[in-house]
């Protein structure tokens, strides 16, 4: 098959500034490729990576780019305008992975740019209707492919959850025992923005400072609002409530070898993402379990599609008032018992195992085959 794969404007691919779903799909790419089919990655354009290259089997093609901002109107007509330059550029193909709000609507209207395929890695927020020629919807979690069945219904015969895979020989526990120490160290990872809930995390951890004097939290992430993050004013907060904390801020790490070390550095993870209409998927947790970590998380629904209260991780009710005592007690929970988190940690990391690239490239390659072989793209 002839594979295209089609990103926005924001981020480049590879992922020199990181985002889950740029390296997502350069993994899959490569693993198409790896499989003999022929793979292109259309994105922006970045100072650092040529116009044209082939990584690992896979041609990139690059043009345009804007950075990202916190004006969702201004973003839309960023998109807009740079959907409008990819669309005539779309070279021949079978299938075309579209992960971007307006060019599947444009693409459409090229017909041998491929069957076009959404990858719905976000809440649908009324356009889907837009969508009619669309041969096919991956959708990442049930909790999208819920919403997007009651605002679109006609998507529910072209839809199927195919989750966002991690990179298991990467992201996997220490071959070595973890030096035996008195601090217990937490960690996050990702935007630290107010949506992520990272002050949340901070309350919760003041209170389990409390109980608990030998314990360490450590945040990673981008706190720049053109990287996804909250900007100086909300670190500004942040810093004043880790004031007489064992907390650090360090800056994102796009070096996924040295990213699986920080999560294997750790014995706690904790994601209290507050996004109800925002989180689709959470791929920092499930890496952390990849890596042996027993995550706790707030009571998101997407996080229920590979994380069970109590067996491979830890839900917190975010939705009281009462939620950093929540989070804190179930914190509290995750370090104290350390022989029922022991067998946690095993059964997270066998959980994750089920989200590994093979697995899902084997789902999006059967697929493929699928629409290709129904012409009228239903099945």
């Amino acid at each position: 098959m002839i594979i295209n794969i089609a990103t926005g404007p924001w981020l480049p691919v590879p992922a020199v500034q990181g985002g889950a779903i740029p390296r997502l799909w350069q993994g899959l790419a490569e693993e198409f490729a790896a499989r003999g089919h022929q793979v292109s990655i259309l994105c922006r354009s970045y100072p650092s990576q040529p116009h044209t290259e082939v990584i690992n089997g896979v041609q990139y093609i690059r043009h345009g780019g804007f950075p990202q901002s916190t004006n969702i109107t201004l973003d839309l007509l960023k998109d807009f305008f740079y959907s409008l330059l990819t669309f005539p550029r779309l070279p021949h193909a079978d299938i075309l992975v579209i992960n971007d709000f307006w060019l599947p609507i444009f693409a459409c209207l090229r017909p041998k740019a491929g069957k076009v395929v959404i990858n719905a890695n976000r809440f649908p927020k009324g356009q889907y209707w837009l969508y009619a020629g669309t041969s096919f919807f991956a959708v990442a979690s049930q909790a999208i492919q819920e919403a997007i069945a009651k605002e679109y219904p006609a998507a529910i015969s072209r839809m199927e959850i195919i989750p966002n895979p991690i990179d298991t020989r990467i992201f996997s526990p220490s071959t070595q025992p973890k030096l035996a120490r008195k601090e217990k160290l937490i960690l996050y990872v990702g935007r630290i923005h107010p949506e992520k809930g990272v002050h949340l995390l901070l309350d919760a951890f003041s209170i389990l400072s409390q109980k608990i004097s030998t314990v360490k939290l450590r945040i990673i992430g981008p706190i720049k609002e053109n990287q996804g993050g909250g900007g100086d004013t909300y670190l500004r907060k942040l810093d004043a409530q880790s004031v007489g904390l064992s907390v650090e801020f360090l800056e994102p790490i796009f070096n996924i070898y040295k990213l699986a070390e920080a999560y294997r550095e750790a014995d706690i993870f904790c994601y209290p993402s507050l996004a109800e209409k925002g989180e689709s998927f959470g791929v920092a947790p499930l890496e952390a379990m990849a890596s042996g970590l027993v995550p706790v998380v707030s009571d998101l629904a997407c996080f229920k599609d590979f994380i069970e209260d109590g067996k491979t991780g830890y839900f917190f009710n975010h939705r009281t008032v009462d939620a950093a005592k929540n989070l804190s007690d179930k914190l509290f929970s995750a370090i104290i018992d350390s022989d029922n988190n022991n067998t946690m940690s095993i059964q997270a990391t066998q959980k994750a195992q089920e989200f590994n690239y093979e697995q899902v490239t084997q789902r999006y390659l059967a697929d493929f085959e699928k629409i290709l072989l129904f012409k009228n793209s239903s099945f």
